[in-house]
């Protein structure tokens, strides 16, 4: 509920300008993570990340940009001591989106993403510690939802990812390989924005196909037989 509630406080500033899912638009999205346990030892440990992405849509499909994610994981002690551990990541993402069926409100994505990660360890202000780097592939499907102007909101429930991570003072990497669907569910926000020569304004399923409708039977108004003149009697012009 917190990553929710900080991801619509996050987007409650953008702007509306176009349809989500609009061909020739910019997609921005992201989450936040925030978590605080206070120990009974009076120690307090704070994890936070944010993960933001922006990308161009190319067609109502495929959307190609780049992606940045920053955290901390912070410890403080009885004695107001903190150890902190970085993490950081950037890179490029893909994503195939598509709605389902017919409907305009509901549509299913997959994202690959491709990201240089790294890390270290911080301690009161001393150098860096536990420095490492690698690299993180990573493949997951989610659902998304519009719920007006632009604005949608994304489910994910896991996906695969690959990631190998090299400490400076050890030669040997560290290869993980991670499979998780259903152990739990993230929750993130989107919005798009209109890049093309026309703008266009936001439309609820169905109006195309009211737009169509008006404009048959504007047409066949247009196109209807005029009425003809009434001829004027023989006894008029006598």
């Amino acid at each position: 509920m917190k990553r929710l509630i900080l991801a619509l406080i996050t987007a409650g500033t953008l702007a509306t300008s176009a349809n989500a899912q609009e061909p020739k638009s910019i997609l921005l999205y992201g989450d936040i993570n925030l978590t605080t346990v206070r120990n009974p030892d009076l120690s307090k440990t704070t994890q936070w990340d944010a993960m933001p992405g922006i990308g161009y849509q190319f067609n109502r499909n495929w959307t190609l940009g780049i992606a940045l994610a920053w955290g901390q994981n912070a410890t403080k002690d009885s004695n107001s001591i903190k150890n902190t551990d970085n993490m950081y990541k950037v890179g490029a993402f893909g994503r195939y989106s598509r709605y389902i069926g017919r409907s305009e409100t509901f549509f299913w994505y997959s994202q690959f993403d491709f990201d240089y990660a790294g890390g270290y360890h911080t301690n009161e202000g001393n150098p860096a510690t536990n420095k490492h780097t690698g690299i993180y592939v990573g493949l997951y499907p989610a659902l998304g939802i519009n719920v007006g102007k632009a604005l949608c909101l994304n489910f994910s429930i896991g996906g695969i990812n690959y990631g190998t991570d090299k400490y400076t003072y050890n030669a040997n990497p560290t290869n993980t390989f991670n499979l998780s669907f259903g152990h739990q569910m993230n929750v993130g926000i989107s919005k798009n924005f209109n890049t093309g020569h026309k703008m266009h304004s936001h439309h609820e399923p169905g109006d195309e196909v009211n737009h169509r409708k008006m404009g048959k039977s504007d047409d066949d108004d247009d196109s209807a037989p005029k009425p003809k003149k009434k001829e004027r009697s023989r006894d008029d012009d006598e």
